[in-house]
């Protein structure tokens, strides 16, 4: 049995698909994968990113995890309140509206520049129902059931990591597993070993080539922006990595 965690992709299926073929044949029953978070925005290609974990989760016979990144949280948000524009405001988040509607994508721009700074001085309502009415039933419903945090029995995986001060993943509030903290993962002297995305911090080799950060019980696995997907299986501690797409 191993958990082979995979970091950030925002947006960049065709890693994605690169990265799942190496996997595939790894993969047995007992394993257990887990997608960190943070599939959609920046990259081009949200729509066809979760089509892929769909497809891949009914074809293996390993268990699938997929947690929640800050960028689900804030696309969460304004779903479920339509007066919440943090998001589209703060998230790049028109690459993932385009992928699944560029009638949406000009609807919801018309109607931002329409509201001026009202989006941030009011509460205006923004007709954010031009993209969820055109997403596919099984890609909301994907979103709407991602996990805070996964333990097995070789890793605690997480998007953006734990409070130091706040003890064990359990104990944890949601926004510092999304976000993590200031003291993260520098500060983590915890015994669980913690496997985290979001920070963008991988360590170049000489080649300028993105690695693991691994820092004492903690192992950073978000290379995305490198145009790299990586993913690491433990116990082992093998390295899986996609073929460069910027």
């Amino acid at each position: 049995m191993a958990t082979i965690a995979v970091g950030d992709i925002h947006g960049n299926s065709k890693a994605l698909s690169d990265l799942l073929a190496h996997l595939t044949p790894e993969l047995g029953e007992g394993d257990t994968v887990v997608f960190l978070g943070d599939y959609i925005d920046r990259g081009p290609d949200t729509r066809g990113c979760i089509d892929l974990i769909l497809e891949f989760q009914d074809r293996i016979p390993a268990k699938v995890v997929s947690l929640m990144g800050n960028h689900e949280d804030w696309l969460l948000r304004t779903l479920r309140d339509h007066t919440r524009h943090s998001w589209v405001l703060g998230m790049e988040a028109f690459e993932t509206i385009r992928s699944y509607s560029a009638e949406a994508e000009a609807v919801l721009r018309r109607e931002l520049e329409r509201a001026g700074l009202s989006l941030v001085t009011g509460s205006v309502r923004i007709p954010y129902e031009a993209l969820f009415d055109r997403m596919p039933v099984g890609h909301a419903h994907f979103l709407l059931n991602l996990k805070s945090f996964c333990r097995t029995p070789e890793a605690v995986c997480v998007h953006g990591g734990l409070d130091p001060g706040r003890g064990a993943a359990e104990e944890q509030e949601v926004e510092a597993l999304l976000w993590g903290t200031d003291g993260f993962p520098g500060e983590y002297t915890g015994c669980d070993l913690v496997v985290y995305g979001h920070w963008d911090n991988a360590d170049d080799d000489p080649a300028g080539w993105p690695r693991p950060k691994v820092h004492n019980r903690t192992i950073g696995i978000d290379t995305i922006s490198r145009g790299v997907l990586t993913a690491i299986r433990l116990p082992d501690r093998r390295v899986f990595q996609s073929k460069r797409y910027d």
